[in-house]
């Protein structure tokens, strides 16, 4: 008699697995991170109908069918579950770091980049009221949600960098601290594009198409500053 194989852990369980006590210090058994993963899960399908200003822990609660005495035994508050759901969706940029982690070949350069845009979407599409939020906070200044955001950017732009130096001619390579301003001048251009509703996105010219455009000119803004890599001045 055959055994059923056991499910795979989904990413989100496998970055909730570092968790190990809940707020009273008490360790997490199987029961525990299965409560803790359910709450975090209808707080995030909560966000697809209401802004995270008006998540509350009972409504939070009541989508998990459970109470929000249970919701406080794993989180502060709601800032605390949208930074658990921040760091999660950190997590799972993995695929679009992998994608920068392959060698870049300068006659492939526009699928490369393809990939990399598709693989920033898909973690954009999955979490994107979160992420918004995440910079958000960011940008005001808390320093929690700060560093959830540059624990994303960091690895992205010295990857970009690694293979802008790589791709430039042996006798004129680019330094690397103009790879990585470059870097990230194409990470916030294609954040700022990934932030947008899909929805609006599809009332015009359409996600495909852009997402299409967006990589062909990531490729040609690669071919062009690695060609011939003059020098940015410094402050």
């Amino acid at each position: 008699m055959k055994t059923a194989k056991k499910a795979l852990p989904s990413r989100m369980e496998v970055a909730l697995s570092t968790v190990q006590t809940n707020k009273q210090g008490q360790s997490l058994g199987p029961k525990g991170h299965a409560t803790r993963l359910r709450l975090m899960r209808a707080a995030e399908t909560l966000l697809k109908t209401r802004s995270p200003v008006e998540l509350t822990a009972v409504s939070i609660a009541k989508a998990s069918k459970t109470s929000s005495a249970t919701f406080y035994m794993y989180f502060d508050d709601i800032r605390d579950i949208l930074a658990a759901l921040s760091d999660v969706a950190g997590h799972e940029m993995s695929d679009a770091l992998a994608v920068l982690d392959e060698p870049w070949l300068p006659d492939a350069l526009e699928n490369r980049a393809q990939q990399l845009v598709e693989a920033f979407y898909k973690v954009w599409d999955a979490h994107r009221e979160v992420l918004r939020y995440r910079n958000m906070e960011a940008d005001r200044g808390d320093p929690r949600f700060e560093k959830l955001r540059m624990d994303v950017y960091v690895p992205f732009v010295e990857l970009l960098a690694q293979r802008l130096i790589a791709l430039c001619p042996a006798d004129r390579k680019m330094s690397r601290g103009d790879a990585r301003a470059f870097a990230s001048v194409l990470h916030a251009a294609m954040e700022r594009m990934a932030t947008t509703d899909p929805n609006i996105v599809n009332k015009g010219l359409g996600a495909r198409r852009l997402k299409a455009a967006q990589a062909r000119i990531i490729a040609h803004a690669i071919a062009s500053v690695c060609a011939q890599p003059e020098p940015l001045p410094k402050d």
